[in-house]
């Protein structure tokens, strides 16, 4: 399928990726869109609000790239509880940043993990392989030092959009 900014609009009201998930309610939020030659660019309020110097995702044909993400609250604060309590809220926002597209976490092809203590890997597994099932994204992962807001994880994907 190819999408252009008329099949975007009606998914600007976007849920909250600190209220998407498990059983949870769904608060819808303004999500920012824009076109261009090379795609479709969809930000949060949170995002345009902090002028980050970047979109949440992009879609780019068939394909959706989908920025890093830490655990982060609505208010964009991490979470507390360590890595398993930031994957979850990672989680929350993937799966809403793919239900914007009508998309799920079967959707995704690619992860790029980044761990700021590589022993925690253990711990952020079991989170992950929760939430994904076989055959799982091909999936990259590396310790780094540093990590946004103090961060213990950050991940990346990349999803892909079926043809009709």
């Amino acid at each position: 399928m190819k999408f252009n900014i008329f099949h975007i609009l009606p998914l600007i009201l976007f849920v909250n990726p600190a209220n998407a998930g498990h059983h949870e309610e769904k608060d819808a939020t303004q999500m920012n869109v824009a076109e261009s030659g090379s795609g479709i660019f969809m930000s949060s309020d949170l995002t345009v609000k902090n002028q980050f110097p970047f979109s949440d995702a992009v879609l780019a044909g068939n394909t959706l790239y989908l920025s890093g993400m830490v655990g982060i609250d609505v208010k964009g604060t991490l979470v507390d509880g360590g890595i398993a309590a930031e994957t979850h809220s990672i989680f929350r926002q993937l799966q809403s940043h793919l239900g914007s597209l009508d998309l799920n976490l079967s959707h995704v092809v690619k992860c790029l993990v980044m761990l700021d203590d590589i022993d925690e890997w253990a711990d952020f597994n079991t989170v992950y392989m929760s939430y994904f099932k076989p055959p799982y994204p091909a999936r990259s992962a590396l310790g780094a030092d540093g990590l946004a807001l103090g961060a213990a994880i950050e991940m990346e994907c990349i999803a892909i959009v079926p043809a009709e």
